[in-house]
């Protein structure tokens, strides 16, 4: 009888420990107003002078509010802060000192700041990230002129500690009256290894056909070094630059369409990769810039640009409009092919 009381007492203590770890409330983050008003919940960013805030009663709302409004910021979590003098750190915000200052901690040691020297903060980025985006742009035209234009274009960003892999997919389809007039596939990867704050290695490969430019199949494969500019979550900018190998082939024709002589190159190339988004009005507008460039060291003389300028706009948390300038220019393009290939594009993506 006495074992089976000590037994139902270890059970007992076993469950209150339970009971309690479950009650006990998750630590949570506070924004008191000058006005006195508390606000409990999650602080997710500061930017443009706003802080944003995910109130515990509704994960599905977050608020924007003043920094002006704000008397100081109670958190235990640690954030990536950027201050107004340029420094980036690791800091909590640790509510405020005996004057009312806000109250910043980085490496166990508290230091008053106003929260007007905060220009950026953000959450700590995870080991595991991704994102995804598909547009897809289409126009029709029937009458005098029958033409049919589609575009095809999608891109994911993953990110496992500090390695990221960036991979794009083009399809350009265009026909007038009956004939196609352009037929383009581009697939690209990008192979990031951060090994600094802000410098990675990395590597760079494409492959492209264009028939309609007598392009049979261009490959590149390389190996980059790079550094990031910006790397934040409503803004980034990024450059490359190295050396890799490029084989191509084209089926130049004849004025009269007559096929000729298939000509193949194989070439040293210098590799230039520029990448840049930058959000505007919360995250609903977003403009971006890519570019990349190869230089024949070797081989004939040629150069390729590639350029896409455009802006989203978000009409729901998956759903946007995206415009954008597709450039692509090339100083010794095959056979009758233009040199330049301008196109502008209207039409609507998926973010995931």
């Amino acid at each position: 009888m006495r074992d089976s009381n000590i037994l139902l007492t270890r059970y007992e203590v076993l469950i209150l420990i339970a009971g309690w770890f479950l009650m006990t409330p998750v630590s949570a983050d506070h924004l008191v107003m000058k006005n006195g008003d508390r606000i409990t919940g999650e602080i997710k960013e500061i930017w443009d002078n706003d802080v944003i805030i995910e109130p515990e009663y509704d994960d599905d709302t977050k608020i924007s509010i003043s920094l002006d409004a704000v008397a100081y910021i109670e958190s235990e979590q640690e954030f990536e802060v950027t201050m107004t003098d340029g420094r980036s750190v690791i800091a909590k915000l640790a509510g405020r000192d005996a004057d009312g200052k806000q109250l910043i901690e980085i490496d166990g040691k508290r230091t008053s700041i106003t929260l007007d020297q905060l220009e950026e903060l953000d959450e700590i980025s995870d080991y595991y990230d991704w994102d995804s985006r598909i547009d897809f742009n289409f126009t029709m035209n029937k009458g005098n002129t029958d033409s049919l234009n589609t575009k095809f274009y999608a891109d994911t960003n993953l990110k496992l500690g500090d390695h990221r892999h960036i991979v794009d997919l083009t399809m350009i389809r265009e026909e007038q009256n009956g004939a196609r007039t352009r037929d383009n596939e581009l697939l690209r990867y990008n192979y990031n290894w951060l090994f600094g704050d802000l410098w990675f290695l990395g590597g760079a490969g494409s492959a492209e056909r264009d028939p309609i430019r007598e392009l049979d199949y261009r490959f590149i494969a390389g190996a980059t070094i790079g550094r990031d500019l910006w790397d934040k979550p409503r803004r980034a900018m990024s450059f490359q630059i190295g050396l890799g190998y490029l084989a191509e082939q084209f089926s130049p024709t004849a004025e009269d369409g007559t096929l000729l002589t298939k000509n193949s190159n194989q070439s040293v190339a210098a590799i230039w990769i520029y990448r840049f988004r930058h959000d505007f009005i919360g995250d609903d507008l977003e403009i971006y810039h890519n570019n990349a460039v190869n230089w024949y060291v070797t081989g004939r003389t040629n150069t390729v640009v590639k350029t896409v300028s455009g802006v989203r706009y978000g009409i729901t948390d998956l759903l946007y409009i995206n415009v954008a300038i597709n450039f692509d220019w090339e100083s010794d393009p095959s056979g009758t092919a233009e040199n330049e290939d301008l196109a502008i594009v209207i039409g609507l993506g998926l973010e995931f």
